[in-house]
């Protein structure tokens, strides 16, 4: 079992700030619905200002409603792709929602 503690500022820390040792489990925080979440690794940098990189983890639930704006892993005419979920489709253009993008897991790079 992980352990978490607690929060921890962006800024400058206040020195009075106690430490918690809670429990943290990964599948509880990430996956709402096991049955339906799957991981995908992430090839290329195309979503880079979301956050998503190359070599990320995706952390995909098939039974959440797509919506425009979401972002999703599709099948986008004939190829597998993350995207952002467009308001509406040209005529020619074949989109095929796989499942919605619930979280990211990137490891930083020194």
């Amino acid at each position: 079992m992980l352990r978490c503690l607690g929060p921890v500022s962006a800024g400058f820390p206040s020195p009075a700030q106690g430490y918690e040792d809670e429990p943290l489990d990964l599948n509880e925080l990430l996956i709402r619905h096991p049955a339906a979440t799957f991981f995908f690794r992430v090839r290329g940098d195309s979503l880079k200002a979301e956050g998503i990189r190359d070599g990320s983890l995706l952390v995909v639930d098939r039974s959440r409603t797509p919506s425009p704006g979401v972002i999703v892993v599709a099948d986008w005419n004939g190829e597998r792709e993350v995207c952002r979920m467009p308001a509406f489709l040209d005529g020619g253009e074949e989109l095929v929602v796989w499942g919605v993008v619930t979280a990211v897991i990137t490891r930083l790079r020194p």
